[in-house]
């Protein structure tokens, strides 16, 4: 039978499991604001009784319990929200970026305001048309230069800020890179630690919330597989190859023509998160919206050369020079906007305008209506003219601009949703631990008040034979 101290052991294990109780209900409070904490519980168990089937067991009515101990401190999080928000998270990061980036442009643009480029192309025209009738006016021939003047610089300023806009995409994935290969490395370490303690049979759970806080920060990058393995370890595969697995991770790296290679030089493959945003931002603003920015350069200025150089200046003799009302460089294919200017000689001198048709006099104006007539010629792809050119740009800007800012914010509401879900499961709620305080609090009061009422117990034997 069980001796005189067998229930001291069972109040002792009482107190001790109560205390551990109350200590995870302060690492809890403590917690409560902590980015990423999960709640822990101490969950409790009976210990074996006493005693088992056996030959020699002794004779009594039947088995005694000898009390509690926490079997587990208890992790409450749902993993598979986990596994539902971190694919939200790399498309809320993709449509972040791209929204970012061709609103910037939108601002660029600056339509449909004064300062935008469609105003200044109505300025342009209209100045020559006020030319046509003044053929020999200085001021309107001044006017006719500056607005060309104008034109030419808010194409330069449109150009080179989208080339810096592309810059700074290149800069942000090489940051972002950066930040993946940082994220590898602690999770490699945190894996190492994970493992050591699954081994040891202890539950790392606060190590676990940070490889999770560092997992939702790698989707929001971009979009990996997630692998669970039975040591504890998480792998993370990345277009089938790993990018950590186990300890071990990859360094991902950026060659000089933008593109996401690993170690071996093999490039890598990210369908989602920030990597992905920029890259798409990117590759729209490269190969469609400044591609067709120098498109609608070379055919104003090509339009407007032929148009101008087929008149005459107003010098005497008619001068051969300011044939070219606009000059784009040699060698500047492809950033024709960056470079366009007004013909040198014209900006120097305002009579090698060509207002008149050749063979005219001085007071003819019909080679600037030529050059106005130029505003509407449809000899532009797709059959339209300058204007229509530029205003179907501004409108597919303004598409990819409201899609992006749509999805973007239904992305935002989605992860907003699952995140409140996972927060029900995981998060500190200062009430109940102040309740599940209380409990613990008399469970570990009337622990010790059995040890002492035990005490008094063993006392009055001691003193039977006094």
């Amino acid at each position: 039978m069980p001796s005189t101290f067998f229930a001291f052991n069972i109040a002792r294990r009482g107190i001790s499991a109560h205390k551990i109780a109350l200590d995870v209900t302060a690492h809890n409070v403590a917690n409560a604001s902590t980015p990423g904490f999960s709640r822990q519980q101490a969950v409790f168990s009976t210990t074996s009784p006493f005693s088992t089937a056996s030959m020699n067991r002794p004779q009594q009515a039947g088995q005694i319990g000898t009390g509690v101990a926490v079997s587990e401190i208890r992790r409450m999080r749902d993993s598979f929200l986990d596994y539902q928000i971190r694919p939200q998270l790399s498309k809320l990061g993709e449509w972040e970026e791209r929204y970012a980036a061709l609103n910037h442009v939108e601002k660029i643009l600056m339509e449909p305001t004064e300062s935008g480029l469609s105003n200044v192309f109505s300025r342009f025209w209209d100045a020559w048309q006020e030319l046509s009738k003044n053929p020999t006016s200085g001021a309107t021939r001044a006017g006719v230069v500056e607005k060309g003047v104008t034109l030419a610089n808010s194409l330069h300023a449109v150009a080179e800020q989208t080339e810096v806009t592309l810059s700074d995409l290149t800069t942000k994935v090489r940051m972002s890179v950066n930040d993946v290969n940082a994220i590898a490395e602690q999770l490699a370490a945190l894996n190492r630690q994970i493992i050591t303690n699954v081994a040891a049979g202890l539950n790392p759970n606060d190590l676990a919330d940070r490889r999770d806080v560092l997992l939702d920060d790698l989707s929001r990058t971009l979009g990996f597989t997630q692998l669970t393995q039975a040591n504890g370890a998480i792998d993370v595969v990345l277009g089938g190859r790993h990018l950590v697995q186990g300890t071990l991770y990859s360094e991902l790296t950026v060659d000089s023509g933008g593109q996401i290679t690993w170690p071996d030089g093999t490039g890598a493959t990210v369908v989602e998160g920030r990597l992905a945003g920029l890259s798409a931002a990117a590759g729209w603003l490269r190969d469609v919206f400044y591609a067709n920015i120098n498109t609608l350069t070379v055919h104003l200025s090509d339009l407007v050369n032929t148009a101008h150089a087929s008149g005459q200046s107003l010098t005497t003799p008619p001068s051969p020079l300011g044939a070219d009302f606009f000059v784009i460089p040699a060698g500047t294919a492809g950033r024709e906007a960056r470079f366009i200017t007004v013909n040198p000689d014209i900006v120097a001198d305002h009579a090698l305008v060509r207002a008149g048709a050749s063979g005219a006099g001085s007071a003819d104006g019909s080679n600037a209506l030529l050059v106005v007539r130029q505003r509407h010629a449809n000899s532009l792809p797709g059959g339209t003219n300058l204007e229509g050119y530029y205003n179907a740009l501004v409108i597919a800007l303004g598409v990819e601009a409201q899609q992006s800012s749509r999805m973007f914010v239904n992305q935002d509401a989605l992860v907003n949703q699952l995140d409140n879900r996972r927060q029900e499961s995981a998060g500190v709620s200062i009430d109940e631990e102040m309740a599940s305080m209380i409990q613990f609090q008399h469970g570990y009061a009337a622990a010790a008040r059995l040890l002492d009422t035990l005490d008094e117990t063993l006392e009055v034997l001691i003193n039977l034979g006094r």
